[in-house]
Formats: C-alpha cells, sequence, structure tokens
C-alpha cells in the first residue's frame, strides 16, 4: 500500500532551483517525513489505520484487530527534480553514500569519458559501480523489504530505524532481502517455527499459536500441551511452540499415542485438555477400584477400566468380586452369595453376606463356599451343631 502527500508552493524562479526554493522544499519535506517517521513509530498511524478500517462497509473490520504496519519515507520529487539530468554518475566524493547522483555535478574526468562513467538510469549505475550493495545503492532511506537478524531470530525490516517498530536500519549488502517476514524466516532463520517467527518479527501479540499438540515434558507436564498461550486462559496450552524441532500433533490423541504410548491413551488425553475420564483404575494400596473422574489417579502408569467390574477382576484378582465392589463403595447389600464360609478366627461358619448373624461379611477369594450350613459345618465336625453357626 502506498500513500502520497503532495504539496503546492509557488517557486521563486520558474526553475525552482532557486536557494529558497530549494529551502523551502527541504523544509516540507523534512516535515512530512518526520510526521510519518513519528506518527508510525508511536502507533499514530497504526491506530488511524485501524480506525479507518473499522469504520469502512467494503473491508472485513475484523483485520484491524491484529493489524501491524511497516514502511520507508521515499525521497520527495519536485518538478524541478522530477527529470534531473538523466545522467547518473558513481558518488565517489561520499565515501558513506555508495549511491550514485543525477545532480550534473559529476568530476570532470567522468564527464570526459561518459562511456565509463555516465549511465542513463540509476539501476545501470548501481549495477556497474555498486553491485556488491546493489540494495543500498538503489534505496538509500532502506527498500521496506525484510532481512534476518540472526542475533535475535527475527526478521527485521530495511528502513532506518526511526521509521517503524519493524525498522532496524539499511540492510548490508550480504543481506538476502524478501517481500514478507514469513518467507524471511522460512529461508534464513530455518530453526525458528515459521508462523511463530513472523509474529515476532511484527512484534505482535496476536498469534495464538496452531492449536496442535505436542509433548509436554519440555514445559514440565508429564502429558502433552497444546500450542498455545497460557494467557488466553486454556489450560491446556504449554506456551507458543518457537523451534522447528518440537513435532506437532493434530489432536491430543496423536499426540499422546506418538509422544507417551506407555500411558493409556483416553487418559492422556483427558490429562492433556483437563477433561475427566469416567473410567475406573485400580488403587492396590487401599485394595479398591477408583472412579478416575472422582478420584483422579496421580500415576499415570494405571491401567483404565471401563468399568468397576472389569476393573475388580482384572486389577484386584485377589479380592472377591463382591469385596472389591464393596470396598470400592458399591451398595454391598445383595452382594453377597448367601452360601456358607468357614471363618476361621471365631472358628464358625458365617453366610456370604452382609447384615446380622449368620452374615459374617462377605467372602473373601481364599474363602471356600459351601451351599448349606450343614455342608460348612460338617467340616467342623468336633464343633457342636448349635455353636457351629454364627449367632
Amino acid at each position: 500500500m502506498e500513500y502520497e502527500v503532495t504539496n503546492t508552493l509557488t517557486c521563486a524562479v520558474a526553475s525552482c532551483d532557486s536557494p529558497a526554493d530549494s529551502a523551502a522544499v527541504s523544509s516540507i519535506s523534512n516535515s512530512v517525513t518526520t510526521s510519518l517517521s513519528n506518527s508510525m513509530a508511536s502507533g499514530s498511524f497504526l491506530t488511524l489505520l485501524s480506525t479507518s478500517i473499522a469504520q469502512s462497509s467494503e473491508l472485513d473490520t475484523s483485520i484491524a484487530n491484529c493489524l501491524v504496519v511497516w514502511g520507508v519515507t521515499e525521497a520527495p520529487i519536485t518538478s524541478a527534480t522530477e527529470t534531473g539530468t538523466g545522467r547518473f554518475y558513481p558518488d565517489w566524493i561520499d565515501d558513506s553514500s555508495s549511491t550514485c547522483l543525477e545532480d550534473g555535478n559529476e568530476p570532470i574526468y567522468m564527464a570526459n569519458n561518459p562511456g565509463s562513467w555516465i549511465f542513463d538510469s540509476l539501476q545501470e549505475c548501481c549495477e556497474r559501480y555498486f553491485k556488491w550493495d546493489l540494495n543500498g545503492c538503489m534505496n538509500l532511506k532502506g527498500s521496506g523489504l525484510w532481512y534476518a537478524d540472526v542475533v535475535n531470530d527475527v526478521c527485521v525490516t530495511d528502513c532506518d530505524s526511526g521509521e517503524g517498530n519493524t525498522c532496524a536500519g539499511i540492510a548490508g549488502f550480504s543481506d538476502n532481502l524478501y517481500s514478507d517476514p514469513k518467507s524471511c524466516c522460512k529461508m534464513e532463520l530455518a530453526w525458528r517455527f515459521a508462523e511463530f517467527c513472523e509474529a515476532e518479527s511484527f512484534k505482535s501479540s496476536c498469534y495464538a499459536g496452531t492449536g496442535f499438540y505436542y509433548r509436554g515434558d519440555s514445559v514440565g507436564v508429564n502429558v502433552c500441551v497444546k500450542d498455545c498461550d497460557p494467557a488466553s486462559g486454556d489450560r491446556a496450552c504449554g506456551g507458543l511452540v518457537e523451534e522447528t524441532w518440537v513435532v506437532l500433533h493434530d489432536t491430543a490423541e496423536d499426540c499422546c499415542a506418538h509422544e507417551y504410548s506407555w500411558i493409556d491413551n483416553e487418559l492422556c488425553a483427558t490429562r492433556t485438555t483437563h477433561s475427566t475420564l469416567s473410567k475406573y483404575w485400580a488403587d492396590k494400596t487401599n485394595s479398591k477400584c477408583e472412579d478416575d473422574s472422582v478420584n483422579p489417579t496421580i500415576d499415570l502408569s494405571v491401567v483404565i477400566y471401563d468399568s468397576i467390574e472389569t476393573c475388580c477382576s482384572g486389577g484386584l484378582s485377589w479380592l472377591s468380586k463382591t469385596a472389591c465392589l464393596a470396598a470400592s463403595g458399591v451398595d454391598s447389600t445383595g452382594l453377597g452369595s448367601d452360601k456358607y464360609y468357614i471363618d476361621f478366627t471365631n472358628a464358625q461358619c458365617a453366610k456370604d453376606c452382609v447384615g446380622a448373624a449368620p452374615c459374617g461379611g462377605l467372602a473373601q477369594q481364599w474363602n471356600i463356599l459351601y451351599n448349606t450350613e450343614d455342608d460348612c459345618c460338617a467340616e467342623l465336625s468336633w464343633i457342636p451343631k448349635k455353636d457351629c453357626i454364627k449367632a
């Protein structure tokens, strides 16, 4: 996008090349250049542009939310200098200029040998004598293109530092130039994640990340995390990915499958997204099964079961199913088999049920069950029948 500022003044002489005319043009030019440079550096230009977009009926106003402005202010053109002499020569007088001039002040030796020293265009002259720094010769105030700042791992704009927030000075002769920062990042800073590098180069806080997932131990998390800014409020965010060595996965499940294959995939994915998992894991220390949505496991190596029954049978196999269910919080009423087992502590037969005698509590996995009290008491033949049954 280009803006052209036109200012009309009455020259003191017809050719507009008197000292007074030159001073007037210089004053106007400096005023416009300073104003534009200050407005880009301070952000006021961006504010005005954003406001204009917001009030537009032809543009998508949402683009103003993450707008970035950069550019250069070109040298002024007046009617007196618009055509110039048309004779470009290398400026050897000012060693720091590294450009060609067309002011008619070429040295006599150049004027006497125009075939070697005088050219019809700035580009021809620059290509002949300043090919090593063609950009600097052609664009004294910068090209507005992008080059890599390898010290700070970002791309910057080829323009005087006062021209805008992304300007970092005139590019050197060895700097490759690009039309946008993303292209510059990809080619010159290939170790950086291109989208993040682009946002850093723009000095923009609008980049929200890809929304993909990556291994979380790099940020102190034992499962996958999301490529986004934690400041967004999303608890899954692990921070914006900066480097290309970080492997990104489309979903939490994909990330868990590839990066944490030893963790149950559903468990890993729910921990990654901070959601709940209504499935069960075996608490072997306390001999019971826990609902992960109620009491989440800290040990991510546990086996996850679809139901409390499969948890009891698969994770706590040394307990009887009924004992496991009761220990796990299932209502124990009606869980027993109503058969009998020997309570060796009291040398009696007890019924496999919960409640008043003859119930002795739920039988354990190691208890032998007998269909009737007589069958059970037969194993305690030295005890009278009236004392055999728990009362």
